[in-house]
């Protein structure tokens, strides 16, 4: 039997970097669970007890993912301000402060999503599109339909015009992070506005509330479910390593 030590077994760099990020998004899927399971705890709590104003009402409203300033809004902001990190990070490593035209042109997209995330953040924290209802309200008669739908109409008016930046700066951005992150926006945004749209229609109708409680519901866990896929999409843009005691950043292309 020989005594020589075995050899260390090669260990893919790629694979390693996917391993890790596989349990980033697993966290941060459980995490948004988690919220969920608190709105769905605060939503039944509510409706069981009826809470007068008081502390007890207001941990109920901070647990509502439906609600204004609340902890899934909080999340959904943190994780959209990270993604801005990320997405500002991977413009410094693909050469944004270089000198050179190709440098420059690899690494503007990332500064425009770092900004656009960065005002989709401020936005879920301080809740500016609230203001496109009173927009709304102010050019269209209140007895349109129309009006019913608040603030998707700025929003979506928002989307149209900003996809004269958005359109090239995704065809610059490497294929995989493209993909993701474009997957993880339509949830978002579909979920916001598409699920907005829904609420309406069903409060129009006279539907029972539970159905727009579930309707809402689906809203929030979209919107977070869509922010994490980009946040895992804008990090496979970074490449992280730990060698010989020391981080090394550098951009995957």
């Amino acid at each position: 039997m020989s005594d020589q030590p075995a050899p260390h077994a090669f260990i893919d760099p790629a694979a390693e970097e996917g391993e890790v990020r596989l349990a980033t998004g697993r966290i941060l899927f459980s995490i948004c669970a988690g919220i969920m399971a608190l709105h769905v705890i605060s939503v039944v709590t509510r409706s069981l007890v009826k809470p007068g104003e008081g502390a007890f009402d207001d941990v109920l409203a901070l647990l509502n993912a439906a609600q204004e300033r609340s902890l899934a809004g909080w999340w959904t902001g943190a994780l959209l301000m990270t993604c801005s990190l990320a997405a500002l990070a991977a413009f410094r490593l693909a050469g944004g402060s270089g000198t050179t035209a190709d440098s420059r042109r690899v690494a503007w997209p990332w500064l425009v999503l770092a900004v656009v995330f960065a005002l989709l953040s401020m936005d879920e924290i301080v809740s500016l599109h609230e203001r496109g209802a009173r927009w709304t309200a102010a050019v269209v008669d209140s007895s349109s339909p129309l009006a019913r739908l608040g603030w998707t109409i700025p929003a979506g008016a928002i989307l149209v015009a900003s996809l004269a930046i958005l359109i090239p700066a995704f065809r610059a951005i490497p294929a995989r992070a493209r993909s993701l992150v474009l997957i993880g926006l339509g949830t978002s945004i579909a979920a916001a506005l598409g699920m907005e749209v829904v609420n309406v229609v069903l409060s129009s109708a006279g539907a029972p509330y539970a159905s727009r409680l579930v309707a809402m519901a689906i809203e929030e866990a979209a919107e977070m479910t869509g922010v994490v896929i980009v946040l895992l999409g804008v990090l496979t843009a970074v490449r992280v390593r730990w060698t010989n005691h020391q981080l090394t950043l550098a951009y995957a292309d």
